[in-house]
């Protein structure tokens, strides 16, 4: 193995690594906004003089189509109709699912299960370590007990969620080997980066995320205006626009 081949390990892991840390950034703030994005919402109707409930009951055909599976408009109060399922509207005129999990192709299924092997073994060498049973007449402090005890549910989590960067992190801070099949791990990683990349571009993309973003009323009117176009086919405060039709 040469010395380049593990420092682009090393990079691609540290990619990864904020990829994630990313990720879970802009999906706390697009849940954070979303009571702010409801509320401003229903100000927003208010103020333009918009009976948002005879509204969701007027296009309920067009919000079933939008969002499968919801109640119909008249049994479902107003609130479920704006901020709490404008997570899963694009702004591209598309409905997308921000969270989903991309099918995968099926060559790789054995990358799949090899990389869990491998960090199957790894976590287990943690165990070792860390496990709340090796720890009881380890002659650790009460609090470095805690501390590893934490570390042995973070380890077990992040091999359950294919976080095997995690596991490395631990295991140089154990002083535990890691795997060194280099190569294999970069290839993984590269797919599992555009992975969390697409997740990560599929929330910033959503109504809630934006809202979080926008610094004036100003924005947040031309955000809320635009969502309305998109749910109920029209500008609801331009009494002389027609419904799109979203069959075509």
């Amino acid at each position: 193995m040469s010395a380049t081949t593990k420092l682009k390990w090393k990079k691609i892991t540290v990619q990864l690594r904020y990829m994630y840390e990313e990720l879970g950034i802009v999906k706390s703030m697009s849940d954070e906004a979303g009571s702010d994005f409801q509320l401003y919402y229903e100000e927003y109707c208010k103020k333009n003089n918009i009976d948002l409930s005879e509204l969701n009951n007027k296009h309920n055909e067009r919000i079933q189509k939008l969002y499968p599976g919801k109640k119909k408009a008249k049994e479902t109060p107003v609130s479920e109709y704006s901020g709490s399922t404008a997570l899963a509207l694009s702004q591209n005129d598309e409905v997308e699912e921000a969270h989903g999990e991309p099918i995968e192709p099926e060559f790789m299924h054995h990358d799949e299960k090899e990389m869990n092997d491998t960090f199957s073994k790894l976590f287990r060498k943690l165990a070792i370590v860390l496990h709340p049973d090796k720890l009881e007449n380890s002659g650790y402090s009460a609090d470095k007990k805690e501390e590893m005890k934490q570390m042995f549910t973070d380890a077990k989590s992040a091999l359950e969620e294919k976080r095997y960067f995690m596991l490395i992190d631990f295991a140089e801070r154990l002083g535990i080997p890691t795997p060194r099949n280099y190569k294999q791990q970069i290839k993984w990683m590269k797919r599992e980066l555009e992975k969390i990349r697409a997740e990560v571009a599929a929330v910033t993309r959503t109504y809630n995320y934006s809202f979080a973003e926008t610094e004036s009323d100003d924005d947040r009117d031309k955000l809320i205006k635009k969502f309305m176009i998109q749910v109920f086919g029209h500008d609801p405060t331009n009494n002389q626009q027609k419904d799109v039709d979203i069959t075509t």
